[in-house]
């Protein structure tokens, strides 16, 4: 996966809670349970984003060995 879609999906992840908790208010356990999933896949994301940015930073900041 590209970096690239990953933000997007990170993205299109945060709507999507706040969408769930603007349309499942009624629906509390299912409102919940949504958040969680969607809260998990974020947190998912991020990780790999965040480790992708340290990875990419480390090669392009490799001192040469002689």
């Amino acid at each position: 996966m590209t970096l690239g879609a990953a933000v997007l999906l990170f993205l299109i992840v945060l709507i999507g809670i706040a969408a769930v908790s603007v349309c499942l208010q009624k629906k509390r356990m299912l409102c919940i349970a949504c958040i969680a999933l969607l809260s998990l896949v974020a947190l998912a994301l991020a990780c790999y984003i965040g480790l992708t940015v340290l990875f990419v930073n480390a090669v392009q900041n490799q001192s040469s060995v002689p």
